[in-house]
């Protein structure tokens, strides 16, 4: 996945969505996202877009759009798997799976529940690992676009710097 970078056009739509999440706009973002992960599946980067299917998923969730929430959430988890993000799948299954549950669409949550429980429940589950000392901190969201950056999900290049997941910029560590 490294080195693949989203050109200036879907940056900035990405960086758009971002906004628009901030802003308290999940409706308006989700269709950003879910046409970047379209572009990014045509295009051939499927770990992309199966992160951005997941941020649509969220985002449709948000909404209150139970159609398009399960939709991408199915297709996120579809392509996590068959790309072994064996990290990332539990993680996005447990937090979609919560706020589906959270925002009265059980529908979609136990359609998840059918279609991938067993499968992910078999993956070794994610542990929170402490900062180990000298580890530095990632800022909360990417400087490019303005998507969340976590530790646990990014992929680190080296101790001071690791790959958005959304977008391919290189994220350097505060100080």
């Amino acid at each position: 996945m490294r080195g693949i970078q989203l050109d200036p056009v879907q940056m900035q739509v990405l960086s758009d969505a971002n906004r628009l999440i901030a802003a308290g706009h999940p409706g308006e973002a989700a269709q950003l996202f879910a046409d970047l992960a379209q572009q990014m599946e045509v295009s051939n980067h499927p770990r992309r877009a199966a992160n951005l299917h997941a941020q649509a998923a969220h985002a449709y969730a948000d909404n209150q759009d139970e159609t398009g929430a399960l939709a991408h959430a199915l297709r996120a988890l579809t392509l996590f798997l068959q790309y072994q993000m064996v990290e990332r799948t539990p993680r996005f299954y447990a937090n979609i799976e919560r706020k589906l549950r959270a925002r009265n669409m059980a529908t979609a949550a136990d359609t998840l529940q059918t279609e991938f429980g067993k499968q992910i429940g078999s993956l070794p589950q994610p542990q929170v690992q402490p900062q180990a000392p000298g580890q530095q901190r990632l800022p909360p969201t990417c400087p490019q676009c303005g998507a969340p950056v976590r530790g646990d999900e990014i992929e680190w290049i080296n101790q001071y710097s690791a790959e958005c997941i959304y977008c391919g910029s290189v994220v350097q560590t505060e100080k």
